[in-house]
């Protein structure tokens, strides 16, 4: 589904595409249905021909034959004959050599069937170099998109003729544009997704048929030249630049919001900011010695450590934070806490946040912004709607990844996910995700937002090709205007590697690589795994297919939805 950028063919393309006169004929294109099958089933309920012999069935395998003065001796590889015989009607036989290939034409508007699978034009079957037959499917291309149009965005879920004209222009330009990728294989382009799936006549829709007929030969330029009309199911909220994820730049394969009629944003605003995460916690928490953190955690005050002294401070840490735990050894029991380590040398500042964290002393709550009128939030807790102050000095922050960024002054549109502290109704301190999803035009999708948990054997197992070890740590180096990570290292314990959007996502298994993580750790600081939080679903480039059906919703023309995907186009009428 549009994933390939193929270096030689971007090159070349200007060869392969001559502009036609305005004909009212649409050209041919050739499908490779496939290029990899031991056996061929073809079958029409009218009669069509197989070398001059009439048929309605017709099953193609390849056979070895070997000379019959090949007999008792040795054989080399070059003895073997590969022939492919064609069974007609069942029970007669035509033997003809590997790579003839074999055309067979429809009757009327009948199609032929092709291992239960219908199709207009005409079929033609021939061996291959791999001893496995390929499969074309020659038709006009306007035919062509009718099979193709309903399989990238269905009419059945998607049901917006505007947004399908859409796809239809995007796709028919696909072809346009890459016409001929696949000539040493006997095809213009496959029918999968790693191009643009096909599936015949049986899958036409009529929607879906009356975007194709009322675009038809209407196709995206740029300067003249049709352009590398990329599109993806879900975008996540915003597209990416294509030079971020397939390294090839377009001027117009540009990152953009994927929203038609944007809600108006609310803005908020605090008078206190910290930049340092834990100084903020420490500080909504009232914490800045021991004593303060006995109080808050609500032990018994047991004043201040009389030494500093890594195992004197072990000893007053553990009786006066855990005074249920017996062991033979504080400091050894604290280090398998993380609070203190062997070595010691950890800032006052640091332990008192670890105990703060590790005794969950300060109590999060999560919610779903539902409104905000500058004084009053409401959110959904638990699935209820809760209404709180939001604290004119409260410690906010945006969360992307393990990242918290302090924001002194922003916008929320509604939907943000966020975890804040509460003192009865006011709200102390809180994190917040941005949230593209209520806004954008693509939030109609299943997979507008997902989240995906790795253990840590998982991880290891999706990094092994690239051979660092044990995973210790991942973290984002850059990101692009969508948030997807452009450059991020992986940490283990034989090295570390910089990997690119698409190799992660790959690695992963993840639906985009447009995700923020978690990573969850022990005591000791080691990997127990890692949660994915992620939106969106493809490589995020060039057009948003669930995209254009919200725009559509929203009264966009899918001229319109196409010039907000591919910046600076112009639609032009080939035939």
């Amino acid at each position: 589904m549009r994933k390939r950028i193929a270096v030689a063919l971007l090159l070349t393309v200007g060869a392969l595409y001559e502009r036609p006169g305005r004909s009212q004929s649409a050209p041919t294109v050739r499908i490779g249905l496939t290029q990899n099958a031991s056996a061929v089933s073809v079958r029409s309920t009218q009669p069509f021909t197989v070398q001059k012999y009439q048929t309605r069935t017709a099953k193609f395998t390849i056979v070895v034959a070997l000379a019959p003065a090949t007999a008792n001796r040795v054989l080399t590889r070059s003895d073997l004959q590969y022939r492919t015989i064609v069974e007609i009607d069942g029970d007669r036989i035509v033997l003809v050599p590997r790579n003839e290939k074999i055309r067979i034409d429809t009757v009327g508007n009948t199609g032929i069937e092709v291992d239960n699978r219908s199709y207009r034009g005409s079929i033609e079957v021939f061996g291959n170099s791999r001893n496995t037959f390929t499969v074309v499917n020659e038709l006009p291309l306007e035919d062509y998109l009718l099979g193709v149009v309903p399989n990238e965005l269905s009419p059945t879920t998607f049901g917006e003729l505007e947004a399908l004209k859409a796809q239809a222009v995007a796709a028919r330009t696909y072809v346009v544009r890459n016409m001929g990728q696949s000539k040493k294989e006997g095809y213009d382009i496959c029918s999968s997704d790693a191009c643009q799936v096909y599936m015949g006549r049986e899958s036409e829709l009529p929607l879906s048929s009356q975007a194709v007929t009322e675009t038809r030969g209407v196709i995206a330029t740029y300067k003249d030249q049709p352009i590398n009309a990329l599109y993806s199911s879900t975008c996540g909220g915003r597209t990416e630049d294509a030079e971020n994820i397939f390294d090839e730049k377009f001027p117009y394969l540009v990152s953009t919001m994927c929203e038609y009629k944007h809600p108006a944003p609310l803005p908020f605003s605090t008078s206190k900011s910290f930049p340092d995460w834990k100084d903020a916690v420490l500080t909504v928490a009232g914490v800045s010695n021991f004593s303060e953190a006995q109080q808050f955690t609500g032990l018994p005050l047991r004043g201040e450590p009389a030494s500093t002294d890594a195992a004197a401070l072990a000893t007053f840490i553990r009786q006066s934070f855990y005074p249920d735990v017996l062991s033979s050894s504080d400091l050894s029991f604290l280090t398998e806490q993380g609070i203190l380590s062997a070595s010691g040398n950890i800032p006052l500042r640091e332990i008192l946040f670890r105990l703060v964290d590790r005794k969950r002393a300060f109590e999060w709550q999560q919610g779903v912004l539902v409104s905000w009128d500058g004084t009053t939030m409401r959110l959904l807790v638990d699935g209820q709607p809760k209404d709180f102050n939001l604290s004119p000095d409260a410690a906010i922050y945006q969360r992307v990844g393990d990242e918290r960024l302090p924001m002194r002054q922003g916008s929320w549109i509604g939907g943000e996910l966020m975890d804040f502290r509460a003192v009865g109704s006011t709200i102390q301190m809180l994190v917040y995700r941005i949230n593209f999803a209520n806004p954008a035009a693509d939030r109609y999708s299943r997979l507008a937002l997902w989240q995906v948990h790795k253990t840590r054997q998982e991880l290891d197992a999706a990094f092994r090709p690239i051979n660092i070890g044990s995973i210790q740590d991942m973290r984002v180096i850059e990101r692009g205007p969508s948030e997807r990570p452009l450059m991020t290292e992986l940490i283990g314990t034989s090295g570390r590697r910089t990997v690119r959007p698409l190799r992660l996502r790959t690695l992963l298994g993840l639906r985009d690589s447009l995700f923020s993580f978690d990573v969850e750790r022990n005591a000791q600081g080691e990997v127990l795994g890692m949660m994915f939080y992620g939106r969106g679903w493809g490589h995020g480039v060039g057009m948003c297919q669930v995209g254009a059906y919200g725009m559509a919703l929203d009264g966009a023309t899918y001229e319109e939805i196409l010039k907000k995907y591919y910046k600076g186009i112009e639609l032009k009428k080939l035939y």
